[in-house]
């Protein structure tokens, strides 16, 4: 963790907090935005602050963590395991950037909150473990070159489903299966799709 994110945990006041994860542990400047819904976008839990992934293995830190309710994590690298994120039971927003370790959603089983999902790079059997938990949230389901071998929908209606392939790929009518309230469907050119 850079001094000045580890300045700004040691201050924080409050109850609530958002983290992100960059190679550096240093902050972005600017965030995309996946969503095509301004309420789904003002829903973004955006990070307050940053770590570096060998700030993973530091028990104190992540304990320090835990002391807040953690609503948002936001990972900008690649990581070899992503289950830590099962510590974090109260997360509402996830977003990762670059998960081509992900097979499997089994780390978020357990999140009972969730209702944000943005995902890059993975090859998946299914969307198994996905908003898993009852609620009254408007489910987001972003989904950034990633290969899904079984398309059943999770067990809730997805309010907003954002699907980005490679140009070429022509899964527009598979990806329906989710039955989405509003579906976007986009093929971007060459191989760059990181914003």
């Amino acid at each position: 963790m850079v001094p000045s994110q580890k300045e700004k945990l040691l201050q924080y006041q409050g109850k609530y907090l958002n983290f992100g994860i960059t190679e550096g542990g240093e902050p972005r400047n600017a965030i995309g935005v996946p969503w095509e819904a301004t309420a789904h976008a003002f829903n973004m839990r955006t990070p307050d602050v940053y770590l570096a992934p060998e700030d993973l293995a530091d028990e104190e830190l992540m304990s320090q963590l835990r002391d807040f309710r953690i609503l948002g994590c936001y990972i900008f690298t690649p990581l070899e395991d992503y289950s830590f994120l099962a510590g974090f039971p109260t997360l509402q927003d996830i977003h990762i950037r670059s998960g081509s370790a992900i097979r499997d959603l089994f780390f978020l089983k357990d999140l009972e909150d969730l209702f944000m999902f943005y995902l890059e790079d993975a090859n998946l059997k299914s969307l198994e473990h996905l908003f898993t938990a009852g609620g009254f949230h408007s489910y987001c389901l972003g989904l950034c070159n990633c290969k899904v071998a079984e398309l059943t929908p999770p067990p809730h209606r997805i309010s907003e489903l954002v699907i980005l392939q490679p140009e070429g790929t022509g899964e527009r009518e598979r990806w329906k299966a989710l039955s989405a309230l509003k579906y976007y469907y986009y093929e971007y050119k060459g191989g760059n799709h990181h914003g």
